[in-house]
């Protein structure tokens, strides 16, 4: 026979219960649903990503930045964010690149450099160009 559970056991069990399901729950919300479209401030988030890696693998000039700026007022205009919503997208996507040259270890950011940091540096020197020749947004 299968001795009646303590009032601690109970409340531990109830506890543990809890815990499992929340974290059921966040995992499910953390996935991609083909259903949910993607958020608008997501082209901000990557744009202020792209720029902290620029930043960290000291590829920073006048033109990156003025094309970096160029790129954040587009992107802020068509999709109509805010001064607040455009401030917490961009400390997300600079604190996105602070961890990721975090994860990068001694030495590792040396690849990530020569890769995403010159691709990111491009693409604001090609953004600002084709901006300043009227060809772009």
């Amino acid at each position: 026979m299968i001795a009646p559970m303590s009032p601690a056991r109970k409340f531990a069990s109830a506890v543990i219960s809890a815990i499992a399901a929340i974290t059921a729950v966040s995992l499910q919300a953390d996935e991609p649903r083909a259903d949910i479209p993607v958020s608008r401030g997501t082209a901000l988030k990557q744009i202020a990503y792209m720029y902290g890696v620029v930043e960290y693998c000291g590829l920073n000039s006048a033109e990156v930045f003025d094309g970096y700026l160029r790129e954040t007022s587009y992107v802020r205009r068509r999709d109509g964010i805010t001064d607040p919503v455009a401030r917490w997208l961009r400390i997300r996507g600079l604190t996105a690149a602070d961890l990721e040259y975090g994860d990068r270890g001694l030495g590792g950011y040396r690849n990530w450099c020569r890769t995403e940091g010159l691709d990111s540096a491009r693409h604001f020197l090609e953004f600002r160009d084709q901006s300043m020749a009227g060809e772009g947004p």
